[in-house]
């Protein structure tokens, strides 16, 4: 998925360009949820922590492909004067 503006905003928007974007926030959230589940040793090797930093982004990217569907489908039935 190519990455823009439109669809990886800025995760606390107003009047910086500057901060984190939603995907970087998303896999942050990934990554707090195992570190509150223990499910990273703290000894963990290199390779297992780039192993998770891929799966927490996959995780981001899959978030932010639902999110531009399910608004695609709002801004469409808005559209149309539907309400779901």
């Amino acid at each position: 998925m190519a990455y823009n503006k439109l669809n990886n905003p800025r995760a606390f928007p107003g009047n910086s360009n500057y901060g984190m974007s939603l995907r970087d926030y998303f896999a942050g959230q990934a990554l707090a949820g195992d570190m509150a589940d223990e499910a990273l040793p703290y000894d963990a090797s290199s390779t297992l922590l780039e192993e998770r930093a891929q799966l927490y982004y996959r995780l981001a990217d899959a978030m932010l492909k639902v999110r531009a569907q399910d608004e695609a489908v709002t801004n469409t039935t808005a559209m149309m004067g539907l309400s779901i």
